[in-house]
């Protein structure tokens, strides 16, 4: 526990701290693009869909990122503790805080007198997962931040074009509302990180 402890400090403090505070500031920017008070479900699922689950392609994006750059990798292989179980830490602690930054969001809408439920919460964290879990894949397919960031937001810009015809995977379902997509969602995005962290493992990284 003490290892996990100390392998999650440092890696928040020197490798996470950048994403953490860009969803931070995602989130502060979010009421002044969006209308935040006494908004009805519908309304309020708006901001949560269109921005607030874009925080998850910003902290689970880059998961694979520090070793990418092979003199990294070269001196966390030569460690004790295996790269492999320090994505699996960055992931979890990347999951932990979609939901913290979601919750925190929620709860303001709700003193802000909106209709926040339960399932906008869940719904929007399943967003989140889903995105982050695609530029997760995406990352480790093509070892490649850069275009990993790009793929995530390439299908946030098709929903906007497709729209309901994405079916089960269209991202702002709960304006209609329609909370099923989320669970196809959700579900999607825990085997695209348990995919992405197997490939990373397969290529000994």
């Amino acid at each position: 526990m003490e290892k996990i402890i100390s392998i999650t400090a440092y890696n928040l403090k020197h490798q996470s701290i950048l994403s953490i505070l860009v969803a931070a500031i995602a989130l502060f920017i979010t009421p002044i693009l969006f209308g935040t008070a006494q908004l009805s479900l519908t309304e309020a699922a708006v901001p949560l869909e269109l921005f607030v689950s874009l925080i998850g392609i910003v902290l689970l994006t880059p998961v694979f990122e520090p070793e990418q750059d092979e003199a990294i990798h070269d001196v966390a292989a030569s460690k004790y503790i295996s790269t492999n179980y320090v994505y699996g830490i960055r992931t979890v602690y990347g999951v932990i805080l979609i939901m913290i930054f979601t919750g925190l969001f929620t709860s303001f809408l709700s003193l802000r007198q909106c209709d926040v439920t339960l399932w906008l919460y869940l719904g929007t964290v399943a967003n989140a997962i889903f995105l982050g879990a695609l530029g997760m894949m995406a990352a480790a397919l093509t070892n490649n931040t850069v275009i990993a960031y790009m793929i995530p937001l390439i299908y946030y810009a098709l929903n906007y074009g497709a729209g309901a015809k994405l079916g089960n995977y269209f991202l702002f379902s709960m304006r209609i509302p329609d909370f099923t997509p989320k669970l196809w969602l959700g579900i999607t995005g825990g085997l695209l990180i348990l995919g992405a962290l197997i490939f990373q493992l397969s290529r000994g990284r």
